[in-house]
This record gives structure tokens, sequence and C-alpha cells, in this order.
């Protein structure tokens, strides 16, 4: 495996580690919520997930952003490998198509023009 590859493996298996967590914590978080008494979050669900219930800007900048973040990047990877990615079609087809294309139009212009000089002589 070259060096490349395991870079890749290893952002991935990091991306998954850090998406697990952030589901597991925003998970708990949300099923023990007591809205009314701050003080039995921290002392039922400890002192982390019993802050993040308190505060809920905590709680989007260490639980959501890392998320929102993480799929921002692969998705602005996935436009650049999309890109990147060579065309199936040889250069010989890609002229011969080219050449088709123009005098499809070039048709369709004479046939436009033609109707066009018919309509002016009515």
């Amino acid at each position: 495996m070259d060096k490349k590859k395991k870079i890749f493996i290893s952002v991935a298996v990091v991306e998954v580690a850090i998406l697990i967590f952030c589901l597991v914590v925003a998970i708990l978080d949300m099923t023990n919520f007591d809205a009314e008494s701050p003080n039995a979050n921290i002392l039922n669900n400890g002192v982390f997930i019993g802050t993040l219930q308190n505060k809920p800007t905590l709680f989007f900048l260490t639980i959501l952003l890392p998320v929102f973040i993480i799929f921002l990047i692969d998705g602005i990877y996935l436009i650049v490998y999309a890109v990147k990615k060579p065309s199936t079609l040889s250069d010989k087809e890609r002229d011969s198509i080219k050449e088709q294309a123009k005098a499809e139009a070039r048709a369709e212009l004479e046939a436009e023009m033609k109707a066009e000089a018919e309509k002016d002589k009515k």
C-alpha cells in the first residue's frame, strides 16, 4: 500500500471516530435533558454532558460544528475528485462529437434563416 492510500485510510478512520463520538454525545445529550434544572443535568449526566446540556453554544461548537465541517470537506473532496477524473472518451471520439454538433447547429441555423427569409417575403 502506498503512502497516499495509508493517509487516506487514516483520515477516514479519524472522521468515522469523530462522527460516532459526536452522534453518541448528541444522543446522550438529547435523551437525558432536563430544561428546568441545570444542576440536575450535571449531577445525573456527568460534567461533560451536563455542561453541553446547559450551554447550547458549547454544544454547537463541540458537537455540531465539527460534523458540519467534516461533511463540507467531504463534499468538496468529492467535487474535486469528480472533476479530476479523466474522461472515458478518446480525443478522436471527442473531436467527432464536436464536428457532429457543429454540423447539426449549422443545419439548424440554415433552416431558421430560410424560415425567416420566407416569412419576410410574405
